[in-house]
C-alpha cells in the first residue's frame, strides 16, 4: 500500500512541474499569443522597437530589408543570414522537431521576400542558442518604411502556487514514506 502511494505521489509532483522543459534540452514557448508590432518608420535602436526575446536575440527591423538581430546585429543582411542566432521554419510549433528549418529570408520565399509569403504562413522560430523553439505568425510586413508585426507564443507560465504546493507536499509524504520504511527495515 505504502509504495503505491509513494508512486501515486511522484507522479503527481512531476505532472504539477511546467511541461516546457524537455528532455533533450529543448525548450518549447507554447504558453499564451503575444503580439509585437514596430510601426513604419520608427527607430529600429531604441529597446521599444525591438521583441527582445532572450539575452541573445531582439528581434527588428530598420526602414527598409528584413529582420535583423538587434543585439549582435547593425542591420539586416542577407550576406550573414540576419537574424543571426535564429532558424525559421513554415508549419506549426507542434511539428517543431520534425520539420526542417533554414535561415529567414530562405523560409519566406529567398532573396526578394515578398509580404504575401510572410502573411500567409504561420512559422516557427528557433532561437539557436537559448534552443527555444517558438511559433510566430506575421500579421504585418510594410514596404516603404519598414514596420512590422507579429505574434508569437510566450514562454510558459509559471505553475500556480496551488499545484506547487501541492507537488511540495507530494514530495514530502513520499519522502517520510521512504524514510519510515527505512527506520522499519533498520529496526528488525
Amino acid at each position: 500500500m505504502l509504495n503505491r502511494l509513494a508512486i501515486f505521489l511522484v507522479v503527481i509532483f512531476f505532472a504539477a512541474l511546467p511541461p516546457r522543459i524537455l528532455a533533450q534540452g529543448e525548450i518549447v514557448w507554447n504558453g499564451p499569443l503575444l503580439t509585437f508590432s514596430n510601426a513604419p518608420g520608427s527607430l529600429w535602436f531604441l529597446a521599444a522597437n525591438q521583441d527582445q526575446l532572450t539575452a541573445n536575440v531582439a528581434l527588428t527591423r530598420d526602414v527598409k530589408k528584413g529582420l535583423f538581430n538587434a543585439l549582435s546585429e547593425a542591420g539586416y543582411s542577407s550576406v550573414n543570414l540576419s537574424p543571426a542566432d535564429t532558424e525559421w521554419s513554415i508549419g506549426s510549433l507542434a511539428d517543431y522537431s520534425t520539420i526542417t528549418y533554414a535561415n529567414w529570408a530562405t523560409c519566406y520565399g529567398g532573396a526578394n521576400v515578398l509580404a504575401t509569403n510572410i502573411l500567409t504562413h504561420p512559422s516557427v522560430l528557433h532561437l539557436i542558442t537559448d534552443n527555444i523553439y517558438l511559433g510566430i505568425t506575421f500579421t504585418y510586413w510594410g514596404g516603404n518604411g519598414g514596420g512590422f508585426a507579429y505574434e508569437r507564443t510566450s514562454a510558459v507560465a509559471a505553475p500556480e502556487p496551488a499545484s506547487m504546493l501541492l507537488s511540495s507536499v507530494a514530495l514530502l509524504i513520499y519522502l517520510a514514506a521512504i524514510r519510515r520504511r527505512a527506520t522499519r527495515s533498520s529496526s528488525r
